[in-house]
């Protein structure tokens, strides 16, 4: 596989294949992006709607600012459909600039809707018509990234509304428990359909998190409403869903986000199939250096650690952390000062 918009490929793909195996050639991966060109233009969407769902605008848009920017290190141009985000078995849609998001359907389990995937759903077959058109402008130039779908227990939380979830936790968990796997099948089969759709046309897989896997079955885990759960319910709740999701993929890392889900740590590095943790600490939190002893404590634990760092602060990191498993993505001024970077990491190793 070949990309136009990535130089190095076949040199950044020996080394992500280090990282999937808790290995290093001769640096940990870095991925640095950088602005490259200006880019050329495109008419500006119609509405936020279009934005993010109308298959030609995003797949230009990605082309456009693909084109423009220089991909180092083992950064990859890939896309984060938001898309995905409109699945919502017939949920009201809102979109904005930057994100799209649902309203609660389910008032009352009595009266709760069927929560089957519907295959005349609008939101459902725009995500295809998405993916696909992605897929077919993207060929030899770029990756067409799994969209945006959540996974069960963020989703019930938003069909339900998290205050009601939570109740319904305590006072009727058994219909909890059946609405999650009812909505594990069904992504099941979007990840499959979707997948049958992108396996032709590319190498391996990527998700929102810009991290090559060398193979078609990987996803970034996560659970944003475990911030709200005791480590008890989230045994009970979350953990089965994450431990049957990780013995399924190829390979997952989980995305923990916020100081709420560290309480959940020492459970998420016991399970076998998540390869790697990527931190997020949070608005309003300090990032980068602060949580190096994060980052260690991770390592220490046999995970991998994928680290989102300011330009400067990528050198001193790599001095308290060790390369095996270590992905760094962080972005430069410019193309020299990236590749100034790569060079004087590449001296050090």
């Amino acid at each position: 596989m070949q990309m136009a918009y990535k130089h190095n490929w076949d040199e950044a793909r020996e080394r992500l294949l280090a990282f999937w195996n808790m290995a290093i050639i001769d640096r940990p991966c870095i991925a640095v992006t950088a602005p490259n060109q200006s880019p050329r233009p495109l008419a500006p969407p119609a509405d936020d709607r279009v934005k993010w769902t109308d298959p030609e605008y995003v797949a230009q848009s990605y082309d456009v600012w693909h084109e423009a920017t220089w991909f180092g290190g083992e950064a990859v141009p890939a896309t984060s459909l938001m898309v995905g985000y409109c699945f919502g078995y017939g949920a009201r849609l809102h979109f904005a600039e930057q994100t799209v998001w649902q309203e609660p359907i389910i008032e009352s389990w009595d009266a709760a809707p069927p929560l089957v995937l519907d295959e005349e759903d609008w939101a459902w077959r725009q995500i295809q018509a998405v993916v696909a058109r992605c897929a077919e402008v993207s060929a030899g130039k770029w990756l067409t990234g799994w969209p945006n779908i959540h996974q069960p227990n963020d989703h019930l939380a938003l069909l339900r509304g998290t205050e009601a979830l939570l109740l319904d936790m305590v006072d009727d968990p058994a219909t909890v428990k059946r609405a999650l796997r009812q909505l594990l099948d069904n992504w099941y089969a979007m990840h499959q359909r979707l997948t049958a759709v992108l396996s032709p046309t590319q190498e391996g897989s990527v998700t929102w998190l810009p991290v090559w896997c060398p193979w078609p079955h990987c996803v970034t885990l996560q659970s944003d409403v475990s911030c709200t759960l005791s480590p008890a319910m989230f045994e009970e709740f979350i953990a089965p869903e994450l431990e049957e999701l990780a013995a399924w993929l190829d390979g997952a890392i989980y995305h923990l986000d916020g100081p709420g889900a560290l309480q959940h740590l020492d459970r998420l590095l016991a399970i076998e199939g998540i390869h790697a943790i990527q931190w997020t600490p949070g608005t309003g939190n300090a990032g980068g250096l602060a949580w190096i002893p994060l980052y260690q404590r991770i390592q220490a634990a046999g995970k991998g650690v994928v680290a989102s760092l300011a330009y400067d602060e990528v050198e001193p990191a790599l001095r308290e952390l060790r390369p095996e498993g270590l992905f760094i993505l962080t972005s430069a001024p410019s193309v020299d000062a990236a590749e100034e970077l790569l060079g004087r990491v590449s001296q050090r190793a």
